[in-house]
Protein backbone atom coordinates (compact mmCIF):
# COMPACT_ATOMS: atom_id res chain seq x y z
CA UNK A 1 0.00 0.00 0.00
CA UNK A 2 3.09 2.15 0.81
CA UNK A 3 4.68 1.65 -2.50
CA UNK A 4 1.31 2.82 -3.88
CA UNK A 5 1.02 5.68 -2.36
CA UNK A 6 5.03 6.65 -3.01
CA UNK A 7 4.34 5.95 -7.41
CA UNK A 8 1.54 8.06 -7.16
CA UNK A 9 3.41 10.94 -5.65
CA UNK A 10 6.83 10.65 -7.92
CA UNK A 11 3.91 10.32 -11.18
CA UNK A 12 2.26 13.55 -9.94
CA UNK A 13 5.87 14.89 -9.02
CA UNK A 14 7.16 14.31 -12.24
CA UNK A 15 3.63 15.32 -14.24
CA UNK A 16 4.34 18.86 -12.37
CA UNK A 17 7.92 18.50 -13.44
CA UNK A 18 7.09 17.97 -16.96
CA UNK A 19 4.50 20.72 -17.03
CA UNK A 20 7.22 23.44 -15.52
CA UNK A 21 9.80 22.25 -18.09
CA UNK A 22 7.23 22.85 -21.33
CA UNK A 23 6.27 26.59 -19.75
CA UNK A 24 10.60 27.38 -19.79
CA UNK A 25 10.56 25.61 -23.11
CA UNK A 26 7.86 28.51 -24.15
CA UNK A 27 9.16 31.05 -23.13
CA UNK A 28 12.67 30.03 -24.71
CA UNK A 29 10.44 29.51 -28.31
CA UNK A 30 8.73 33.16 -27.69
CA UNK A 31 12.67 34.80 -26.69
CA UNK A 32 14.95 32.69 -29.00
CA UNK A 33 12.40 32.92 -32.04
CA UNK A 34 11.59 36.37 -32.00
CA UNK A 35 15.38 37.34 -31.85
CA UNK A 36 15.78 35.21 -34.87
CA UNK A 37 12.62 36.84 -36.72
CA UNK A 38 14.03 40.02 -35.71
CA UNK A 39 17.42 38.82 -37.72
CA UNK A 40 15.32 37.95 -41.06
CA UNK A 41 13.46 41.39 -40.83
CA UNK A 42 17.16 43.23 -40.46
CA UNK A 43 19.07 40.74 -43.75
CA UNK A 44 15.49 41.52 -45.76
CA UNK A 45 16.12 45.91 -44.95
CA UNK A 46 19.43 45.60 -44.84
CA UNK A 47 19.28 47.56 -41.63
CA UNK A 48 21.78 45.31 -39.01
CA UNK A 49 21.81 46.15 -34.71
CA UNK A 50 25.58 45.76 -34.68
CA UNK A 51 27.04 43.54 -38.02
CA UNK A 52 25.51 41.58 -40.14
CA UNK A 53 28.03 38.94 -39.15
CA UNK A 54 27.19 39.34 -35.29
CA UNK A 55 23.61 39.79 -35.89
CA UNK A 56 24.60 36.52 -37.62
CA UNK A 57 25.76 34.22 -35.35
CA UNK A 58 23.65 35.39 -32.54
CA UNK A 59 20.64 34.39 -34.62
CA UNK A 60 21.90 30.90 -35.52
CA UNK A 61 22.43 30.50 -31.79
CA UNK A 62 18.83 31.34 -31.17
CA UNK A 63 17.33 29.04 -34.25
CA UNK A 64 19.30 26.29 -32.44
CA UNK A 65 18.11 27.28 -29.08
CA UNK A 66 14.54 27.05 -30.32
CA UNK A 67 14.54 23.69 -32.16
CA UNK A 68 16.19 22.07 -29.40
CA UNK A 69 13.09 23.86 -27.45
CA UNK A 70 11.29 22.72 -29.63
CA UNK A 71 12.04 18.85 -29.60
CA UNK A 72 11.81 18.92 -25.82
CA UNK A 73 8.52 19.81 -25.92
CA UNK A 74 7.39 17.10 -28.56
CA UNK A 75 9.31 14.64 -26.35
CA UNK A 76 7.19 15.81 -23.24
CA UNK A 77 4.24 15.54 -25.51
CA UNK A 78 4.91 12.40 -26.55
CA UNK A 79 5.69 11.05 -22.78
CA UNK A 80 2.36 11.65 -21.80
CA UNK A 81 0.63 10.48 -25.53
CA UNK A 82 -1.23 13.92 -25.24
CA UNK A 83 -3.18 15.53 -28.38
CA UNK A 84 -0.28 17.28 -30.44
CA UNK A 85 -2.18 20.16 -30.58
CA UNK A 86 -0.42 22.69 -27.92
CA UNK A 87 2.89 22.04 -29.79
CA UNK A 88 1.73 22.66 -33.31
CA UNK A 89 -0.31 25.87 -32.17
CA UNK A 90 3.10 27.33 -30.96
CA UNK A 91 4.91 26.28 -34.45
CA UNK A 92 1.89 27.48 -36.50
CA UNK A 93 2.01 30.84 -33.82
CA UNK A 94 6.09 31.09 -35.10
CA UNK A 95 5.12 30.39 -38.96
CA UNK A 96 2.37 32.95 -38.90
CA UNK A 97 5.52 35.55 -37.28
CA UNK A 98 7.53 34.92 -40.37
CA UNK A 99 4.97 35.66 -42.91
CA UNK A 100 4.26 38.63 -40.99
CA UNK A 101 7.51 40.20 -40.80
CA UNK A 102 8.27 39.45 -44.29
CA UNK A 103 4.82 41.56 -45.06
CA UNK A 104 5.22 44.56 -43.00
CA UNK A 105 8.63 45.02 -43.66
CA UNK A 106 8.41 48.47 -43.87
CA UNK A 107 6.39 49.45 -41.42
CA UNK A 108 7.31 50.98 -37.66
CA UNK A 109 4.34 48.40 -36.12
CA UNK A 110 5.66 44.82 -35.16
CA UNK A 111 2.92 42.36 -34.10
CA UNK A 112 4.70 39.33 -34.21
CA UNK A 113 5.97 38.81 -30.39
CA UNK A 114 2.63 39.86 -29.79
CA UNK A 115 1.19 36.84 -31.99
CA UNK A 116 4.19 34.78 -30.71
CA UNK A 117 2.99 35.04 -27.53
CA UNK A 118 -0.88 34.77 -27.60
CA UNK A 119 0.22 31.03 -29.62
CA UNK A 120 2.70 30.88 -26.56
CA UNK A 121 -0.14 31.25 -23.98
CA UNK A 122 -2.84 29.29 -25.75
CA UNK A 123 -0.51 26.35 -25.84
CA UNK A 124 0.28 26.33 -22.31
CA UNK A 125 -3.46 26.49 -21.92
CA UNK A 126 -4.36 23.73 -23.78
CA UNK A 127 -1.18 21.31 -22.37
CA UNK A 128 -2.04 22.07 -18.35
CA UNK A 129 -5.46 20.97 -19.66
CA UNK A 130 -4.53 17.66 -21.22
CA UNK A 131 -2.00 16.67 -18.75
CA UNK A 132 -3.98 17.40 -16.13
CA UNK A 133 -6.80 15.61 -17.60
CA UNK A 134 -4.63 12.13 -18.29
CA UNK A 135 -4.25 9.53 -16.01
CA UNK A 136 -1.18 7.48 -15.56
Amino acid sequence: MEKNINFKAKIKEMKYNDEQRYTISGLWITMCGYIVLMFIKEFLTGHYLIHISIDFLVAVFAFYITLHQFIKQYRIIKRYQLKIQSFSIQLIGVIVSIFVIVLTLKSPFDISFLIMVIAYITSQRIMKKEINLKRL
